[in-house]
Parts: C-alpha cells; structure tokens; sequence
C-alpha cells in the first residue's frame, strides 16, 4: 500500500532534504513534471493522462537521493526519477502519485579517464558530447533529442540512437558502469552483465548517482542526402553501407517520399537555409531518401556504392552533416507531430526479408503507414539489420492494435511502444534482469512503480 497523499509531516521530511525552495506542490508544477513525450501514443496519452505526483523535488547533490530513497522506503511513497522529459513511453510518468525526482541539477562531475567518462546524472548528453570532442572523443551512442537529455535520462529511458549502426543498442556494450541508489542496499556499483538490470529500466530498480560510458575516438564527419528510385534499391544500399567495413558509421536512415514534406518546417531546416541549403534542395521528394553520416576517410568507398544506384547525392561536411540526425530517429515523428492530429508511430525489426515484409505492409495499409527505417548492428554480431520508426495515421487508437496484430502475423519483431508497461517491450533476458534487482534492490516497490507486471 502507498501513501496516495503526502501527510504534512512526510512534506516537512522531504523539506528538511531538499530545503523547502526545492520541493514544489502547486499543482501546476506537478502536471507539468508527470508528463512526458507519451503523447506521440494516443493509447498511452489515454492511458497516463490522470497520472499525478504529489510533488516535485529538485535534487542538488546525490546524497538527497539516498536520503530520498530511504525515507520513501520507510513511509512506503513512490519515487519516479526524471531527467529532460523526452521519452516516449511514459518511462517517468508517476502512475501511482508520489515524489518525481528531478536530477537535471546534479551535473558538477565530467572525469575523462583514457576512452571513458565518469559523470552525475543530470549532465546533458549535448553537454558532454562536447566536453568529449574537445579532447578529441565522442559518445559511441545517443539520441536524436542529445541536446536536452540528460545522461541518465538517456541510460534508463533510452534504448539507442545516432551510433547504434556501428555500436547495437545501449546495454550492448555501451556503458560501463552505473552506481546506484537504492531503498535498500543504500549505493551500489553495477558492471557488466549486472548492467541489463539497469539500462532501460526506468529507474524501477534504484537511481542512478554516477554513470560511465566508454568513448570512440571522433573521427571527421561527412554525411549526404541521396535518392533512389525503388525501394529494393534504397534497402539494398542502405544494407550494404552499414556493413562495409573500414570506417565509422554514425547513421543510415531511409525513408519512402512522402515522409519528406514534414521535414519543411524543423528546426535544422532553418539552420540549413542559413547556409544555402534548405529541405527542398536536400531531398528529392518524388523518390527514396537515404541520410548517412560516417567517418570522412570512406567517402571514396561510399562514393562507389552510391554510382551503382543511386539517382542522385547532396553532400554535407562535418558540422553540417551532423545536423542531419535531427531527421532521423523519433525526430521524425516530432516534426510530423507538430503538423498532423491524428499521427503516431510503431517500433519493429526486420531481420530478415525486409523488402518482402514492407511491400505487405505497404498493399495492406498503403499511405496510412510511411516506412522510416534506421540501421542498427545485431547484438553480439557483426550483421546489421532495419528497425523501423514508421508513420503512422490512424483514425482510432484501437486501430494501432490491429496493425501491431498484422506485424506480428507477417514476421516482424514488435517492441509495443503504447503500453508503459517494460514487458512489452523487451525480451526475456533483459527483463527477467530487472526483475531480479527490482526484487533485491526495492523490496516495497517504491521505485516507479506500476512500470513491471506483478509488481
């Protein structure tokens, strides 16, 4: 049983941590931090959208989480830890009340040792990215939304990004270490194979205090914007570029034409056209569209790979190529978001026979689903495969469920992005790992809690 309102004295307890200017109980405030990216889902929008804390407290220093997590263990309250918001399966939605602890203000500690990074939980992916380029280093992963996210954030909501062609997804080698805040165990050190209890768990196993990621070196970047006539063509090549050899991938992204025209009104668009460049003289509109950013020393490479099918090529130096993951990924959805009502989007691998899978889906569905596909490497292989982040227009929510039916029914790998709950979306090692440091870790299930089935 939890607490479903704070009593006076438990409010006076978490002043006398965090000082009573950074407890907040307006409920202004408490709608605003109970929310996420959940409502790219219409399903989990319905679902999460009663979904209310009791309060928001700003943490400063990590041993306020310890001190928070045990009080929270004592009076049996919920604590949802939250990093920028941006995730988009409701991962730091409080579905049962409580505390949300805010961490974006813990970000003091940056220590690079050699081709690793030790930092606090609230420091900004974009802020670190940084930090790593000045001694020549990068993030081997991270989103589209890297900007704004907060490594944490990132660690226990996000699953991959920009990097994943070459490095897998986030608990595929990716990060090295995590001390942990817990109810019971007070911190703890995780590494290795323990790391699968931790990344993507949405904090319900403990909270992060100290996160270490190991680095690649930065390599000097070039990226295009190339059309191709067919879909065989722009799959065909997409493969085959990810699995050359020799040089760094950073992204491959393909999309069908018509995803395009929601790209006209994003913000790198206006950064492009600063420079004389804009949507309309990236993309071809009328054909497919294949975004890549890698190392600069395989252009000659790709050069050749691009004469064999492509119809024709933009190409973008370093910093300007960069700016390209701001169409890859869920920022895809976002543009599109922000200019449709009724839009969302589905997550699925296709491991095999893609063509074949997409031209069912496309006789079945046609405009009603536009296939953005990204390249991500085979866990513990060196194969890659497409993970599609389709469009999708619906005309009612249940709709969704139906479509995921006929996924399933045809051979694709869904991981159901409009249900909160973490077993639908990952497998069973993975989620067997979070139940067992759930189980160690949080005894009372105080830990966001309403995230794992049977807790």
């Amino acid at each position: 049983m939890f607490h479903r309102e704070l009593t006076e004295q438990v409010t006076k307890e978490i002043e006398g941590i965090f000082g009573s200017k950074n407890v907040r109980l307006d409920e202004p405030t408490r709608r605003a931090f109970s929310l996420d990216y959940s409502w790219f889902s219409p399903l989990l929008k319905k679902s999460v959208e009663h979904a209310l804390c009791d309060a928001v407290v700003f943490a400063e220093h990590t041993s306020q989480i310890r001190a928070l997590l045990e009080l929270a263990h004592e009076k049996r309250i919920p604590v949802v830890v939250r990093g920028a918001g941006t995730g988009n399966y409701a991962q730091c939605v409080p579905l049962k009340g409580g505390v949300v602890l805010d961490i974006t203000r813990i970000k003091a500690k940056i220590e690079f040792e050699a081709n690793e990074v030790f930092v606090e939980p609230g420091v900004r992916l974009g802020e670190l990215k940084s930090a790593a380029e000045k001694r020549a280093l990068t993030l081997r992963t991270y989103p589209s939304t890297y900007i704004v996210s907060t490594v944490s954030g990132y660690i226990g909501g996000g699953s991959g990004g920009v990097g994943s062609v070459e490095f897998g997804r986030l608990w595929e080698g990716n990060v090295s270490q995590v001390v942990l805040a817990t109810p019971v165990k007070g911190e703890i050190l995780i590494k290795g194979k323990a790391l699968l209890g931790v990344i993507h768990a949405a904090g319900t196993t403990g909270v992060a205090t100290q996160i270490g990621l190991p680095l690649c070196e930065k390599p000097e970047l070039v990226g295009f914007v190339s059309s191709f006539k067919t879909l065989e063509d722009s799959v065909s090549f997409s493969l085959e570029l990810a699995k050359t050899k020799g040089f760094l991938k950073r992204v491959v992204t393909l999309f069908e034409p018509a995803i395009v025209r929601f790209f006209a009104r994003s913000v790198k668009d206006r950064v492009f056209k600063s420079v004389g460049k804009s949507v309309h003289t990236l993309f071809d509109q009328e054909n497919y569209a294949v975004i890549a950013i890698f190392e600069k020393n395989g252009e000659n490479v790709v050069s050749e790979l691009l004469a064999k099918r492509a119809l024709s090529t933009e190409w973008l130096d370093d910093d300007e190529a960069e700016k390209l993951t701001d169409y890859t990924f869920n920022h895809t959805t976002l543009w599109a978001a922000k200019q449709e009502q009724r839009v969302t989007w589905l997550l699925f691998g296709l491991p095999d026979d893609p063509v074949h899978k997409i031209k069912k889906i496309k006789q079945k569905y046609q405009d009603k689903i536009l296939l953005h596909l990204e390249l991500h490497k085979v866990r513990d292989k060196d194969e890659r495969y497409l993970l599609a982040l389709p469009l999708v227009f619906y005309d009612t929510p249940e709709e969704l469920l139906e479509i995921t039916g006929f996924l399933r029914s045809i051979g694709c790998e869904v991981e159901n992005i409009h249900s909160y709950y973490l077993d639908d979306r990952l497998d069973n090692e993975k989620l067997e790992a979070i139940k067992a440091m759930k189980r160690e870790n949080d005894p009372r299930n105080v830990l966001n809690p309403g995230k794992i089935k049977g807790f």
